[in-house]
């Protein structure tokens, strides 16, 4: 199979392309991006470190104009860029208005990387329209998998995985790269379809693309790729997709444009390079406003345009002349003023500091509190789902939990379940129960309107964990049994649609919110129910701690959030809202 052949199947789907430095991974990421460029497709690059890419604007030799991408930001940008600008930038690339765009982060301050990213992902993964291919230069950037603990880098590994896992539904196509394996966050690598080894040489940075191959390829092509992974040749690479159905060893020939990226030796002359033509008056009539909104909101700026004004009032002080006091008594009472003005700052100063450490050891303590909150509910679920497995039928779900004053309807049994129960000795397909319910529930879904529902949604409907062991388990059995396809969203093959139950009913849109309410406890229950009842608008915390009973400044209410967000019910930091999937 040709070089053009591999990359249209593969490019379909969310691909990683790894290697070490040299070993010709930005080499394949830009003769991918000029493939799909030239098939008419959107792309939009987030060079997050080296500045790699604003040679794709330039021929090959630098002498004529490459292709016509707009750089924001960088040495070489067209405009300037802010990290606070990622909002409006993620809308533009979402809605058509950037077709194709390098967003150059090289000159971000510390963390403005990941602030910009998660204001970016948020908005172009709600305001997405048509298709993009989304190219993540340096992947671990924005999804490390350990945290350094620092600004906006928590969000960012959220929305990282929130775009790998959920976002080809809404057109999104990643690409994502990185040098450092280890570095990247496994939620973002396990999403990808295909991933491109070139040369790594660590051993630390081979074990993850070889428990990748391990759940993808057989035992020969892991044995061959694991034999030669340290010493292929720059630009060779294995192509392995296991969604394609390739297991290739392939020498990717140069790609077109201008190579940028290529380590200086010393020897080449300084050249004018050539790039596209861009019109500067319409870029900036495009974005201009919104960047300029955008830098209207940075502290940096703030802090300086306040010590301007510092320095001002300073000046009108020094520039009155001063009244000399001669009197003892005048002179005394001047001084108590002033050790008392002092002593009060002092006492001031000395007390925010104690507040903010107080704030820094209080929010480690709830990070500590959510995160063991979490796994207990992943193992009372996990515990939950081996005694339904032990029981004859389906457990009836529970009744919704009032919350006054809110009025619940009332839910017809098995509603949310909606599946005709399985008999006690499995079915006629010999499919596993724990399997069964799966397949029904992606079937319930199917019936529902939505052909590739969520992990989180599946879940919810069988009666699992979509974050546990068991959950992760019985998708590879169902995959193995070419029942499902798909790593992200799940999808029924024509096998898993013949096995599946057909649903009895589908609940309406009251029926299936009850019951999701029904199934939390009530103290989730009392905030999820007005956030639900504000939808599609969102509410603020204040709004929905009022609404709920409960203090939004509390550690408490922290807590209730994200078991809140890690079962997919809410979404959002500022505005709180209920995810669309109860709304079908």
């Amino acid at each position: 199979m040709n070089v053009e052949k591999i990359l249209d199947a593969v490019l379909a789907q969310h691909v990683a392309i790894v290697g070490k430095t040299g070993a010709g991974k930005t080499s394949t990421e830009k003769l991918a991006v000029e493939h799909v460029v030239a098939a008419g497709a959107r792309v939009c690059v987030l060079d997050t470190i080296k500045s790699d890419w604003w040679g794709i604007t330039s021929s090959a030799s630098g002498k004529r104009a490459g292709l016509p991408f707009r750089i924001l930001g960088g040495p070489r940008g067209h405009v300037p860029l802010h990290s606070n600008a990622g909002k409006v930038i993620g809308n533009l690339v979402a809605t058509g208005k950037l077709p194709l765009s390098v967003i150059d982060m090289a000159d971000f301050e510390a963390g403005g990387v990941q602030r910009f990213f998660v204001d970016f992902a948020q908005s172009l993964f709600r305001n997405m329209r048509g298709v993009v291919y989304l190219v993540i230069e340096e992947a671990h950037e924005v999804a490390p998998k350990e945290r350094a603990g620092f600004g906006a880098e928590n969000l960012s590994i959220h929305w990282a995985k929130k775009l790998s896992t959920g976002g080809r539904s809404k057109g999104i196509r990643l690409i994502v790269a990185t040098q450092r394996v280890q570095s990247l966050h496994n939620a973002v690598l396990g999403s990808c379809e295909t991933i491109i080894a070139h040369r790594l040489t660590t051993p630390a940075d081979q074990e993850p693309i070889l428990k990748w191959l391990k759940a993808n390829a057989d035992k020969e092509t892991q044995a061959k790729v694991a034999e030669s992974m340290s010493s292929l040749p720059t630009g060779t690479g294995y192509v392995c997709s296991g969604e394609a159905k390739i297991f290739e060893r392939v020498a990717f020939p140069k790609f077109k444009t201008y190579d940028n990226s290529k380590t200086p030796t010393g020897e080449e002359a300084e050249i004018d390079v050539a790039t596209a033509p861009v019109d500067q008056d319409e870029l900036r009539s495009i974005i201009g406003d919104a960047v300029t909104a955008a830098e209207a909101d940075d502290p940096k700026a703030l802090r300086k345009r306040i010590a301007e004004k510092d320095r001002e009032i300073s000046n009108l002080k020094t520039s009155r002349p001063s009244e000399v006091l001669t009197d003892p008594n005048e002179i005394a009472s001047a001084e108590e003023r002033g050790f008392g003005q002092a002593e009060r700052k002092l006492k001031a100063a000395m007390q925010r500091e104690v507040h903010r450490k107080i704030k820094e050891a209080l929010a480690v303590v709830r990070k500590h509190a959510a995160d063991a909150i979490d796994r207990v509910d992943d193992e009372l679920r996990e515990i939950n789902a081996k005694d339904a497995k032990l029981s004859a039928d389906f457990e009836l779900p529970p009744a919704p939990k009032s919350v006054a004053p809110r009025a619940v309807p009332s839910v017809p049994p098995r509603m949310l379940s909606g599946i005709k129960p399985i008999a006690k000795n499995g079915n006629a397909a010999g499919i596993d129960r724990s399997l069964q319910k799966i397949v029904d529930a992606i079937r319930w879904w199917n019936v529902m309107g939505v052909p590739a529902p969520s992990h989180a949604q599946v879940a919810f409907v069988a009666g699992y964990s979509h974050k546990s062991g068991t959950w992760s388990t019985y998708l590879s059995r169902l995959r193995s049994g070419a029942y499902i396809e798909g790593r992200g969203d799940l999808i029924l093959t024509a096998q898993g649609a013949a096995v599946a139950n057909e649903p009895i009913a589908p609940p309406s849109g009251d029926q299936l919110r009850a019951t999701v309410i029904g199934k939390v406890d009530n103290s989730l229950a009392k905030i999820l129910g007005p956030i639900i009842d504000a939808h599609p608008n969102g509410l603020t915390h204040e709004e929905a701690g009022a609404a709920a009973g409960y203090s939004p400044t509390s550690g408490t209410w922290s807590t209730y959030l994200s078991r809140l967000r890690s079962l997919e019910l809410i979404e959002g930091r500022g505005e709180l809202r209920a995810q669309d999937w109860l709304f079908p």
